[in-house]
């Protein structure tokens, strides 16, 4: 792959938060209630078609509070059911800082990858990052994939976005030194995008059987993961359409 189609910066930083001092305490607890628990239809009431999995969204009203919503993510059995924004590309990391209503805080709010804003979910990588909160909240769930049991108990995420939804079946989850390892975002053939696929299938710390080539588009969720090697770990999430 030529080195002009990597994405040579490092993985997007989560926050380090240190929840000990008293100050830092009473200023979670005032964004608490905006953080991560978002209605997806705080107002109208949305009709959605009977044994649908996919929550009902209102979007034009969350359009309405925000323009930069483009996605909702939602992961059955956890308590991932939250909004994605697209990252600007003259502030890629906005996001990590801002609530969806674009406050600032430090929950933040999942967001796609600023260099995925042409194509959006059908990016060749679809890459999301979210925080991994302390409470549960966020994204921290997805670290848990890295566990066998958890991850064969999960496989099924969805995302929606105002045109269409995509059902996703998990199909690796691989925790990574961010120190070491860079995200590739762009690929010049579809031969680069295979070859890239199976050689981060394979060296997954968990994967499950799939195809390996012929894919136009893989989702990649990202979150902290805290281990060896203090602090700069990612667990990445891969997952692939159903059928």
């Amino acid at each position: 792959m030529k080195a002009a189609t990597k994405a040579r910066a490092a993985f997007a930083a989560c926050l380090v938060l240190t929840l000990s001092g008293l100050a830092l305490a009473l200023s979670l607890l005032e964004f608490s209630e905006t953080a991560g628990r978002v209605d997806p239809s705080p107002v109208a009431s949305i009709e959605k078609e009977e044994n649908d999995p996919f929550p009902a969204v209102d979007w034009d009203y969350w359009k309405s509070q925000n323009p930069d919503v483009i996605g909702w993510i939602t992961v059955p059995g956890t308590g991932i059911d939250l909004p994605i924004c697209q990252a600007p590309a003259s502030d890629p990391t906005y996001y990590l800082s801002h609530d969806v209503y674009r406050k600032w805080n430090f929950y933040g709010c999942p967001y796609l990858d600023a260099d995925c804003a042409e194509k959006g979910f059908d990016s060749p990588l679809a890459m999301v990052f979210g925080h991994h909160m302390s409470d549960g909240s966020m994204f921290a769930e997805m670290a848990k994939y890295s566990n066998e049991g958890f991850f064969d108990g999960h496989r099924q995420i969805l995302i929606q976005t105002p045109e269409g939804k995509y059902e996703l079946i998990a199909v690796a989850a691989d925790v990574i030194d961010s120190y070491r390892e860079y995200k590739v975002l762009e690929f010049e053939t579809q031969e680069e995008l295979d070859g890239w696929w199976a050689a981060t299938w394979e060296k997954s710390d968990v994967s499950r059987p799939c195809e390996l080539t012929g894919f136009e588009s893989i989702k990649a969720f990202v979150t902290c993961s805290y281990g060896p090697w203090n602090g700069h770990e990612r667990t990445i999430v891969y997952a692939i359409e159903c059928g």
